[in-house]
């Protein structure tokens, strides 16, 4: 009686097979992993826009930073690194803050919610996912309120002809850097590209809203 076994051709193919399907389930597990993150961010973003509408119903401002109090201050991301962090941003004007951002990262970038709000480099920089406060599209706001690279153009009032373009003056380039973000919340010297980085003689300039004793440097 013949037994006949599989030869190296079906066994290369049955392997690759195998291979190419452990690939597709790992591929599927790690979109879901990322979604799972993605899912966490968009709540904690939520129940962050509730809590500042409760501190600005209590003090008629929102605060300077998410130190303020500890129900703010708990929240972070998920993988809290990097640009995966909730970056928040208000008024460079005034004590009083009328408004904030919060600039996060989902990892799942096929979001359609990413298209639908419009984050992309332009307004959020290295970010792709936003909250804001309700009035924030309605109040004037200054570049230095949005993370590093991004631009923000000056609007013009309604019916008014647009300056002509300007050739702009080379700058410099900077010496030194500082940042808030993961500095404990205090401005510190960095280097250039670092997340929050902002490029100033000093850090009493220092741009990231997260300061809790700004504008002190450590040293």
């Amino acid at each position: 009686m013949n037994k006949k076994g599989f030869t190296l051709i079906e066994l290369l193919i049955s392997m690759t097979i195998i291979a190419v399907l452990i690939l597709a389930v790992l591929f599927v597990y790690n979109v879901q992993i990322n979604k799972g993150r993605d899912s966490k961010r968009k709540a904690d973003l939520a129940k962050l826009q509730r809590l500042l509408e409760d501190y600005s119903n209590d003090y008629e401002c929102y605060p300077e930073d998410l130190e303020a109090n500890e129900d703010l201050a708990k929240f972070e991301d998920p993988i809290n690194s990097g640009n995966n962090i909730y970056y928040y941003s208000v008024s460079s004007e005034g004590e009083c803050k009328k408004w904030y951002r919060i600039f996060a990262t989902l990892d799942y970038d096929k979001d359609p919610i990413i298209d639908k709000i419009g984050c992309d480099a332009t307004n959020c920089g290295e970010f792709n996912y936003i909250v804001s406060s309700p009035n924030v599209a309605e109040l004037p706001s200054e570049p230095s309120e949005f993370p590093p690279g991004t631009s923000t153009p000056t609007p013009t009032e309604s019916g008014s002809t647009p300056a002509p373009p300007t050739t702009p003056t080379p700058t410099p380039p900077c010496s030194t850097w500082f940042t808030c973000v993961g500095q404990g919340g205090y401005c510190n010297v960095t280097y250039e590209g670092a997340v929050g980085a902002v490029c100033s003689s000093n850090c009493s300039f220092c741009a990231a809203r997260a300061c809790k004793a700004w504008p002190d440097c450590v040293p």
